[in-house]
Order: C-alpha cells, then structure tokens, then sequence
C-alpha cells in the first residue's frame, strides 16, 4: 500500500526530508501521465502503510530534536487529483 503524509515542523526542514529520503520517502510521485511533484511539507512512500509513515516522522524528529507539530498520514489512492506541478 503506497501512502502519502504531511507535516508541519518548526525548524530542520531540510534535515528531516534527508532522514526520510534514506527511508525511502519521495518528494514526488511518478505516475503515467505526469510526475506529481508535492507540496513542500508532503512525502510518498510506495509501501509503508500510514501509520509507519506517523511512526517514522515521529522518530525522525526525534532524532534532530524538533518537534512534530503536525501530521497525517493516508493510504494513496486510487481516486486521487492532482496538478503535477514544478519541481521545488
């Protein structure tokens, strides 16, 4: 089940894209007819279900000392619009 989360942290922004990246998170989504590129405070993941992505973030703050203001995560899904967007 592939999920996408997003989250509000005060600080470290970069730092924690690059701890998730090594998780296997993806500031995008390839899809047939376009590449998604998400929002600034949005990740993909192909297979962790949501609650893994909660848990990861979570951790992942913890780890560089920030704290996980706000978060939700969901299973990506079929029935889903997008505009692809510019890369950031």
């Amino acid at each position: 089940m592939s999920t996408i989360i997003t989250y509000d942290i005060p600080s470290k922004h970069s730092e924690f894209k690059q701890e998730m990246f090594k998780l296997g998170y993806k500031d995008f989504i390839s899809d047939p007819t376009c590449k998604i590129n998400l929002p600034n405070t949005t990740l993909y993941h192909a297979s962790n279900s949501a609650k893994q992505a909660r848990e990861y973030a979570s951790s992942v703050c913890n780890r560089l000392g920030v704290k996980l203001q706000r978060c939700v995560a969901t299973q990506w899904g079929p029935d889903w619009a997008a505009v692809c967007g510019d890369p950031l």
